[in-house]
């Protein structure tokens, strides 16, 4: 905790507990003092359920048939290529060689930068030999000789240091020339088709430095999007179903060959993204690219719009009975003993409180459980934090939050984070605990009647 917080936390039990009496615990309690400051993010349970919504079951994504993705293989400009192994057309394997360089040109390298580390080690060995010689001179020199002699002792200790650091940096080159010359093949990092290769004659001239491109097959490859809630569902080599917009009878079937890890940067726009069954509408989220290869390409055309289906027959038919309801990844729950809660938004209000909820069925592989009692689809919930107090503001716009979801750990002071004053052995003991939810302390009889339960305060006489 904090330095400040500490001295806050401290001066109000101090002044609740002495002198400040009913007139501090009125001014702490509305505000005044250690109110519960910050923002917190909250999303509707709908987005982060995961029962239905985070499933593929009847879901249906977007898709477009593109041209297909290239592999771009650049040469090093600095290295003399010695041949070119495949031509356009060719078929490649991951790992098939696409072009040499000369060994004999990166051997000379070697060499040359072998004779320059030597011939620093002698020019140091040289000079440590002269140094020595004029530090002898020095030591039975007269008066008139020491201020030249120092002079060149210096010289020579500077162009020592000097050579010692080239020694270190040629001891490096010669290791990457090394390392060169041991890995003078470029290979292929996958199976694919050879659609371009550079014109050795005229490498100056070529675009970028790539040498070899190669496609992953076909001229064309079905593209598809999905939303980061259920891009974890999906797999490589994972069946699927192709279905044209027009008309849902052509149908062609194929298997997901790859899966984007960075986001599109049209992720908001509603093309890329048709999700169907399962789910809500209005959720906002990432969406992510996914290719996939069919059996054939027969019928579909370049920039043709289609939809994408999980294949029945490839991870429908588990048995398994579906999620329903409200289920949540234990990440999102507080447990305190034998009861659970969530951080959640006050109903009517943009306020943050600790609701209590009732776990039913548990679901150990995946890390989620069934929420029985205690939130509906459309509350707002936050994730975990140390850091929040009941009363706290609450925003759906993440850009608006100013309190962290993840606390630091192990700050000193945790003990005040309920403010909570112990006389100890003068058997005065108050905890302030958590502020009550219904209390109304604009109205001074509902705030008295408060006052005396929490401290058996008088109102009358006083």
């Amino acid at each position: 905790m904090p330095a400040v917080k500490k001295i806050v936390a401290t001066v109000v039990a101090l002044a609740v507990l002495g002198g400040g009496g009913y007139a501090g615990y009125r001014v702490w309690r509305s505000g005044g003092i250690g109110t519960a400051a910050g923002t917190v993010y909250v999303q509707p349970v709908r987005e982060i359920n995961s029962a239905g919504g985070m499933t593929l079951s009847g879901s249906r994504f977007t898709g477009v048939i593109e041209t297909q993705k290239t592999e771009d293989f650049k040469y090093d400009s600095e290295k003399k290529i010695k041949k070119v192994k495949v031509k356009v057309g060719d078929t490649v394997k991951k790992g098939d060689v696409l072009f040499v360089y000369d060994d004999e040109a990166l051997q000379l390298e070697v060499d040359q930068a072998q004779v320059e580390y030597e011939k620093t080690q002698n020019e140091i060995e040289t000079n440590k030999v002269q140094l020595a010689d004029l530090q002898k001179e020095k030591a039975n020199a007269n008066a008139e000789n020491i201020t030249s002699l120092t002079t060149q002792i210096l010289s020579l200790q500077s162009d020592i240091a000097k050579s010692e650091y080239d020694l270190k940096t040629q001891a490096n080159d010669i290791e990457k020339k090394k390392k060169a010359l041991k890995n003078n093949k470029v290979k292929s990092t996958l199976d694919g088709i050879v659609k371009k290769v550079a014109d050795l004659d005229n490498l100056d001239t070529m675009e970028g430095g790539v040498l070899v491109s190669i496609s992953r097959g076909d001229d064309y490859t079905v593209k598809g999007t999905i939303n980061e809630q259920l891009i974890q569902q999906i797999y490589v080599d994972m069946p699927v179903i192709i279905r044209s917009r027009i008309d849902d009878t052509k149908v062609w079937r194929g298997v997901i060959s790859s899966i984007d890890t960075k986001p599109q940067t049209n992720s908001n726009t509603d093309e890329d993204f048709y999700y169907m069954g399962g789910g809500e509408e209005g959720s906002t989220s990432s969406k992510y690219s996914f290719y996939i290869k069919p059996e054939s390409f027969d019928g579909l055309m370049l920039g043709q719009h289609i939809i994408i289906e999980p294949d029945p027959e490839g991870i429908g038919d588990s048995g398994e009975k579906p999620k329903e309801g409200i289920w949540l990844y234990e990440d999102f729950l507080v447990k305190e003993g034998s009861k659970t809660y969530v951080w959640a938004q006050k109903e009517d209000s943009e306020k943050l409180e600790k609701r209590e909820v009732t776990i039913g069925e548990k679901d150990e592989e995946n890390g989620d459980c069934e929420i029985v009692k205690g939130l509906d689809k459309s509350d707002m919930i936050a994730y975990p934090s140390d850091e929040f107090k009941v009363g706290m503001k609450t925003t759906d716009n993440y850009e608006e939050a100013t309190v962290p979801e993840e606390a630091d750990e192990g700050e000193e002071g945790d003990e005040f984070e309920g403010l909570k004053a112990d006389g100890g052995d003068d058997g005065f003991d108050v905890d302030f605990g958590e502020e009550d939810e219904d209390a109304n302390f604009d109205d001074e009889d509902e705030y008295a009647g408060e006052a005396d339960e929490d401290f058996g305060f008088d109102q009358e006489e006083e």
